[in-house]
């Protein structure tokens, strides 16, 4: 017997195929005959409503009228919202005309008037766009999923383990951070680039997923040393007042384990150094951040991963408290990795060093492990 889902999953898609399902498709893509047809449905359903206030006044109240007005606001432009005004501010008036002995209720009026501009209101960036239902909110999720993807770290290298844990400030699914990932196998060469974008909340992710496009056409078709200063340049020249990115970049060659680290304004790189007794090394060699010094140089910090060794990019959203020294923070993710990476018991210590370490949850917290196995790692 097939499971219930199953079963939903093949009804919806029965109906997506379907006359209904083909109209809905069109009216949320914003054909014109379709809209007009749910106008003329919204507006049957106004007099209905308003008929079924002045027959049953105990059991449909006036304010039942909001309800239109909150369908259109998810299926219809603005204009068409406006003329649908006008048969519900009609059914108002004929239910203080009509409607006895309760007549129109200050209530209710408030509750409908309300209700058209909040809907004119919240709907008009929507209706300037073109999108329909939660058509929008589909399109930002698609853009979201895309922008992770581009940070989406090779599996399968030999003696290599390569871990990244990303955690949106609040929660959710947007995030001023993002993470980018370039293997070329047949150069030895794999870059990934941690940036973080200036500011926080929507402002910030919405620079972020501009920014993380136009920085993945330029990781892998530009040498490593020229990938920050074209970035830098990018960004200056689209002259955002008071903007700026941090950012760290990771040119790694597998085989051999050497690497190099560029850095734009970032937290510096920690590298753990298996042999010399669990030791770290902070690659703090930086220049400017992106978008602040046009020509700004950003030094390379050279170094070569031994077997059990480590490396740590992490954005400033997981070491740094209010109040309180950066360093302090650094310490803290450090001493907390120390354990993890001597004796590799976690699966997957990025994600595990983000919930102990990574407090700050008003801030976007990102973390990158680059791991080199062996010497019992």
């Amino acid at each position: 017997m097939p499971a219930v889902t199953t079963v939903a999953r093949r009804l919806g898609g029965r109906l997506r195929r379907g006359r209904a399902g083909r109209w809905v498709s069109r009216l949320l893509d914003g054909d014109p005959a379709a809209e007009r047809t749910a106008l003329g449905l919204l507006i049957t359903l106004t007099v209905l409503l308003d008929c079924l206030s002045i027959a049953f006044p105990t059991a449909c109240p006036p304010s039942a009228l909001a309800l239109p007005l909150i369908l259109a606001g998810f299926v219809l432009h603005t204009g068409l919202q406006l003329i649908l005004l006008a048969p519900v501010t009609l059914g108002l008036v004929a239910d203080a005309l009509y409607r006895r002995p309760y007549g129109l209720t200050p209530g209710s009026a408030t509750v409908v008037a309300a209700a058209a501009a909040i809907v004119l209101l919240t709907s008009r960036y929507r209706s300037r766009l073109g999108l329909r239902g939660t058509r929008g909110d589909s399109m930002l999720l698609e853009l979201s999923e895309r922008t992770r993807a581009l940070g989406r770290l090779p599996d399968g290298l030999l003696d290599w383990r390569l871990h990244r844990a990303v955690a949106p400030a609040g929660g959710t699914f947007f995030s001023g951070d993002f993470l980018l990932a370039s293997h070329r196998p047949d150069r030895d060469l794999l870059e990934v680039v941690l940036v973080d974008v200036s500011g926080k909340g929507s402002r910030a992710a919405a620079r972020s997923m501009h920014l993380s496009g136009a920085f993945a056409m330029l990781l892998g078709s530009v040498q490593p040393e020229s990938f920050l200063p074209k970035a830098n340049e990018y960004l200056a020249r689209l002259g955002w007042d008071e903007e700026f990115a941090t950012a760290v970049h990771l040119a790694l060659h597998p085989s051999s384990g050497r690497f190099r680290i560029f850095n734009a304004g970032h937290p510096p790189a920690a590298h753990y150094r298996r042999a010399e007794g669990g030791d770290w090394q902070l690659r703090e060699e930086s220049g400017a951040a992106l978008g602040v010094l046009s020509g700004a140089a950003y030094p390379a910090a050279t170094g070569q991963l031994a077997l059990g060794d480590s490396l740590l990019l992490y954005s400033d959203g997981l070491v740094e408290v209010p109040g309180e020294d950066i360093d302090k923070g650094i310490g803290r993710l450090l001493a907390a990795a120390t354990p993890l990476l001597r004796y590799g018991g976690a699966a997957d210590p990025a994600a595990e060093l983000l919930g102990t370490v990574g407090r700050n949850i008003s801030d976007d917290r990102t973390l990158v492990v680059v791991r080199r196995l062996g010497a019992g790692a």
